[in-house]
């Protein structure tokens, strides 16, 4: 699998640009806020749809414009696909409109669109996804779970509509003494998507295991570190996670309707890394977490690997740069072989001599194309 071609059309700073992606490595070289990020990130949303810097979709839409394009033409064994998503940013007054998503010109559902190439990425803030909030690792686990399942994908913003309704109803048999006739429906929908995206995060992180201590070990990581999704269970079927989260919404019943909100439930779990016993943001350095998190990057394209039967794109954005040189050949030697991959540098020098022999060097800001 690889991206063959990348086509934007006012996104984020570009008027309109073209670029011819290698099979091997592509290496963006240029100065700080050139751009080299958002053809990153525009790759990195016609794998998930989803922006891993920007909140709202105007944002991506280039200033003074009203419609931003991104084009990515991907070749998979023997097919030959076009991912293409618009992003709109109304003017004062507009009605806000949904982005677009097309596959071969053809107007399509995001589930339908996307999962036609798979990346892994590594964006400097990254860096602190061990250690930031909980809901952060949650969509981590969710993104990549849903490069391979469609249905994950659909669950996830199924749960989250199913989460806004119960709470609003918790909330109004709180402040309004509201019955409760309708809240038996939302429990039963809860337990039966909840226990579902919960099983999937839960055997993933179970796979996950064996191939991040492989990774951490090139980075010189602790033998002993555990990745841990909790709370843990016995139960691992989507059945089992129904059943134990109806017997925890009979257990916080009360709670619940005094505090208005859910308490149970996938939004409620957390994926850590621990050595010892102690959670890893709590004592180690910015530099052993970044090897925990390349790791965990490297474990995700084994996964990917395992279930796609192809590499996924790797997108390292300025990461080369901020490691110490043995991270860096390290990283760079535990990239597979063939794997197409996607690196930004300020420099060339900030690259490997290993890497920059048989990188193809793409200078940023792209030359200006022509509007057709």
């Amino acid at each position: 699998m690889r991206a063959v071609h990348l086509t934007l059309e006012d996104f984020r700073s570009y008027d309109i640009a073209e670029v011819e992606l290698a099979p091997g490595i592509t290496a963006f070289v240029g100065a700080n806020g050139a751009g080299k990020t958002n053809l990153l990130e525009a790759i990195y949303l016609c794998a998930r749809g989803e922006s891993p810097r920007a909140g709202e979709d105007p944002e991506l839409v280039r200033w003074g414009r009203s419609v931003a394009r991104v084009r990515t033409h991907v070749s998979r064994t023997n097919e030959e696909r076009r991912v293409e998503l618009l992003f709109f940013s109304p003017a004062n007054g507009e009605r806000k409109r949904q982005r677009r998503y097309l596959l071969d010109g053809v107007p399509k559902r995001a589930e339908d669109a996307l999962g036609e190439l798979t990346v892994v990425a590594f964006f400097p803030e990254d860096v602190q996804l061990l250690g930031d909030a909980p809901s952060v690792r949650r969509r981590y686990l969710d993104a990549m779970v849903g490069q391979n399942e469609r249905t994950h994908r659909r669950q996830t913003r199924e749960y989250q509509r199913i989460l806004e309704q119960r709470n609003a109803l918790l909330r109004a048999m709180r402040d309004e003494g509201r019955s409760d006739d309708e809240l038996e429906f939302w429990d039963i929908e809860l337990c039966r998507v909840g226990g579902a995206i919960s099983a999937r995060r839960r055997l993933a992180v179970d796979e996950l295991r064996e191939p991040f201590l492989e990774a951490l070990e090139r980075f010189g990581g602790d033998g002993h570190a555990r990745l841990v999704y909790s709370p843990e269970s016995a139960g691992m079927s989507a059945d089992d996670r129904a059943q134990e989260f109806r017997a925890m919404l009979a257990e916080k019943r009360e709670k619940e309707l005094w505090q208005g909100t859910s308490l149970v439930g996938p939004h409620r779990e957390d994926l850590s890394l621990t050595v010892a016993g102690r959670d890893l943001p709590s004592f180690a350095s910015r530099g052993e977490q970044r090897s925990a998190v390349l790791a965990l990057k490297l474990a995700e394209a084994s996964w990917l690997l395992a279930r796609t039967g192809e590499s996924p794109i790797f997108l390292l954005d300025d990461v080369l740069s901020e490691l110490d040189p043995v991270r860096r050949d390290s990283l760079v030697r535990a990239l597979p072989v063939g794997a197409q991959t996607v690196v930004t540098a300020a420099l060339p020098v900030g690259l490997p001599t290993a890497l920059l022999e048989i990188a193809s060097l793409v200078p940023v800001p792209l030359k200006a194309v022509e509007r057709p």
